[in-house]
């Protein structure tokens, strides 16, 4: 089957509508809807509460954001990244709800990072914890040169510092959705992907969205639970003086 036929799967069409229909009005859950993931035990990172900025105004990001090709391999700092990661994902709102769209509210897409530099946040692989507005440190390595083995595309962007991995929870959203619900996810991911971009420029950083990657290697680094699936990665660097 070719990539078109089984994209062409979960197109909706007049036949398939009442079935789709009916599974989502049927749809029932055990926990809180929205309910964040999280990885008690893990070591944990907190980050810190930030307040909404004044300046620079929003039209002014959006018209001078840009990708950047070099970018510097200084790690953020603390307050940079908590800022970063609050507003492009964290929770504002009851039920897990935050800036990113969610189908359904189901809260199906979480956000990993890769420090690829060490600092206060040693070397390594997190999931962003948006309830308690955290990082928690899943153990894994951050060697630049074996994530470059894993997302080829960082080979065309000289440095960086840390790599997004934004993922799709399956099983929540098809448990509501059926197989449709991915399409959902490739939406929700490219929504989160543009705030990363936002807020990376919004602060004087630069995020690189990347098309390249071995989604099935990232998964087994990251550990993820069967029937996540790695939906888009991006690099994430300061931008060097003109």
């Amino acid at each position: 089957m070719t990539p078109d036929a089984a994209f062409r799967l979960t197109e909706l069409d007049r036949a398939g509508w009442p079935d789709i229909r009916d599974q989502v009005m049927q749809f029932t859950h055990d926990d809180p809807l929205g309910q964040p993931r999280s990885y008690p035990g893990y070591p944990r990172w907190p980050l810190a509460r930030c307040r909404p900025g004044l300046w620079p105004p929003l039209e002014r990001v959006l018209w001078s954001r840009r990708c950047e090709r070099a970018l510097s391999e200084r790690p953020p700092s603390r307050g940079v990244l908590s800022r970063l990661l609050q507003f492009s994902h964290g929770v504002s709102a009851s039920n897990g709800r935050g800036p990113t769209p969610s189908s359904g509210g189901l809260q199906a897409l979480e956000l990993y990072v890769v420090a690829l530099t060490g600092g206060w946040l040693p070397a390594g692989a997190y999931h962003y914890d948006r309830a308690r507005h955290a990082l928690a440190g899943l153990g894994t390595g951050g060697d630049r040169e074996t994530w470059r083995s894993r997302v080829p595309a960082l080979g065309l962007i000289e440095g960086g510092t840390l790599l997004w991995v934004l993922v799709g929870d399956g099983a929540r959203i098809t448990g509501k959705y059926g197989a449709r619900g991915w399409r959902f996810l490739l939406l929700e991911a490219g929504h989160l992907m543009q705030s990363l971009c936002l807020m990376s420029s919004r602060l004087g950083w630069a995020t690189v969205p990347l098309g390249a990657c071995f989604e099935q290697e990232v998964a087994r680094a990251l550990a993820l639970p069967e029937g996540d699936a790695v939906l888009y990665v991006g690099v994430c660097g300061g931008v060097p003086p003109a």
